[in-house]
């Protein structure tokens, strides 16, 4: 059946990787998402995706720069297949490893591509529940100079943690302050005196 078949491949694979010294491991698992990356035909990559960028990922700082940009746009495609899925938390990992593929220059180099590992992270993060990351990834990107536009995912995200939380008060200054930034009017934050409230009822 193909349960037997599928658990007597599992037991050829951990054999095989018993045969390969521990501390090479690593570097073997990573040559061979490099080698299946060149390989697998474009059409049929994605249904081998999570498996390949996986073992590529296993060690990130041997991946040469000229495959940098390359390997974080698979870390990308991943980590957004995995949160269609449902799986953030494999989809935190991809959108970490393409974080860190990039590096501080990715912001330079690869401006839109490190947004939306940023905010997707963000996203993945809030989900499983690591508002820590969540939120220094949120204020790294609204920290930056770019426009309004690229930092709405990350306003999106900070308001979902925030209406999660019953924050409601920074909803509305954050409501406020990207009015401003988009040059639209915004409404004085003036005391509203009770006789008028009462007129309203």
């Amino acid at each position: 059946s193909d349960e037997v078949l599928r658990f007597a491949h599992d037991q050829i694979q951990l054999s095989s990787l018993d045969l390969i010294p521990e501390n090479h491991r690593i570097s073997f698992k990573s040559k061979l998402g490099g080698i299946l990356m060149k390989k697998i035909h474009p059409d049929c990559l994605d249904d081998h995706l999570f498996e390949v960028v996986s073992l590529r990922n296993a060690s990130i700082d041997s991946v040469p720069d000229n495959e940098r940009v390359s390997m974080t746009k698979m870390n990308l495609r991943a980590g957004i297949k995995a949160a269609e899925n449902g799986s953030f938390d494999m989809a935190e990992v991809y959108f970490k490893a393409g974080r860190e593929l990039l590096g501080d220059a990715g912001w330079k180099d690869e401006p839109d591509m490190t947004i939306q590992l940023y905010s997707e992270g963000a996203n993945a993060s809030f989900v499983c529940g690591d508002f820590e990351t969540m939120g220094r990834l949120i204020d790294e990107v609204l920290a930056k100079d770019i426009s309004i536009e690229a930092k709405f995912r990350c306003y999106d995200v900070k308001i979902h943690a925030l209406t999660a939380a019953s924050d409601w008060a920074p909803i509305i200054d954050i409501g406020m302050d990207v009015r401003r930034q988009l040059g639209q009017s915004v409404m004085r934050n003036k005391p509203v005196p009770l006789w008028k409230i009462m007129k309203e009822y």
